[in-house]
């Protein structure tokens, strides 16, 4: 059971006050003075389930830049009421569970830059892939993307974009393309080593798969970017999407290195514009489903602002995704 208390001032405290009718929340109200200034004081105790959404409200609707608007939140041992019993029965009858704003935020920014055990686990997962390109295996490279952690910073890029934080922003996306120019440079050096040694063949299926987009692929990476969005939402286990985001670009990225390394550019072009495709469709689809759910600041004068650079960032992903899906239409008739 938890307390929250709210100071606010005169001119704000209707708001607090319609929010708390409009809920149906018991609460204390009393005039108090906070250096000179007339402020309005509210109490609520209510359960643990119903504290987290009640502070994401309240934030949402008053200046927390105020030095009068604050909101503190009590540990209470005991409260005995029924009412409270049937009102936190009632809220989860009516609302669908939601992530903590915090939990996304801590999830996703260790992924805004890179470290070397990341990049080490993409090295990893590109050798792997690498052979089960060549061997033409796809349980080898199915296998190769339990290690690749490309699903972390296409979260990061997404929930950064829905906040409106263009510095972090940035910091996601050159982590990802970072990631990606290492598969396919690590790609294109092993490629070149092992011709060295033995004879590679570039027309095993797994390669040939990857060397041309289709509209298929466009709608395939947007239905995985939604399906990434909703399970950082949720909670789902990050290995299982991770998985089917990994098996999607990878690849393709590992065959854009292989045509480097035996200058094929057929090859090169096929395979990059594959993996374009899916990454501008991964985010797009990730960045989208956020934005539909509500993932925005919880203060309310920072919300206006980050809608505004989330309906940007969705703008330049669907238009750079459609000039990919008319190069790849334009090359089916060429």
């Amino acid at each position: 059971m938890n307390k929250i208390e709210v100071t606010v001032t005169k001119e704000e405290a209707s708001k607090v006050e319609d929010l708390l009718k409009k809920t149906e929340l018991v609460y204390l109200s009393s005039e108090v003075e906070i250096e000179g200034e007339k402020c309005r004081y509210y109490s609520i105790v209510l359960p643990d389930d119903l504290t987290e959404k009640l502070v994401t409200d309240i934030s949402s609707i008053i200046d927390l830049r105020l030095r009068e608007n604050t909101i503190s939140i009590v540990c209470v041992e005991g409260a005995v009421s029924t009412y409270l019993d049937r009102l936190k029965e009632k809220v989860a009858k009516k609302s669908t569970p939601t992530s903590p704003l915090e939990r996304l935020v801590e999830s996703t920014d260790r992924y805004t830059r890179l470290n070397k055990d990341v990049l080490t686990m993409a090295l990893f997962a590109t050798m792997i892939a690498l052979a089960g390109l060549f061997l033409d295996n796809v349980a080898i490279v199915i296998g190769a993307m339990l290690l690749s952690p490309l699903l972390g910073p296409i979260n990061a890029f997404a929930v950064n974009a829905n906040l409106g934080r263009i510095r972090k922003l940035a910091k996601s996306q050159a982590a990802v393309l970072l990631l990606l120019a290492s598969i396919i440079i690590v790609a294109a050096i092993i490629t070149l080593l092992a011709a060295q040694l033995v004879t590679l063949s570039e027309n095993t299926n797994q390669i040939a798969i990857r060397t041309h987009a289709g509209l298929i692929d466009v709608l395939i990476a947007l239905i995985l970017g939604l399906a990434a969005g909703l399970a950082l939402l949720v909670g789902f286990p990050e290995i299982l999407v991770g998985v089917a985001i990994a098996v999607a670009i990878v690849p393709p990225a590992a065959v854009t290195g292989i045509g480097l390394a035996l200058l094929n550019i057929n090859l090169v072009l096929g395979a990059f514009v594959l993996t374009l495709v899916y990454l501008l469709g991964l985010q797009l689809g990730s960045t989208l489903i956020l934005r539909i759910r509500g993932v925005l600041p919880r203060r309310y004068y920072q919300q206006s602002e980050a809608k505004k650079r989330s309906a940007y960032s969705i703008l330049v992903l669907a238009l750079l995704l459609a000039l990919l899906t008319l190069i790849v239409v334009l090359s089916q008739f060429a």
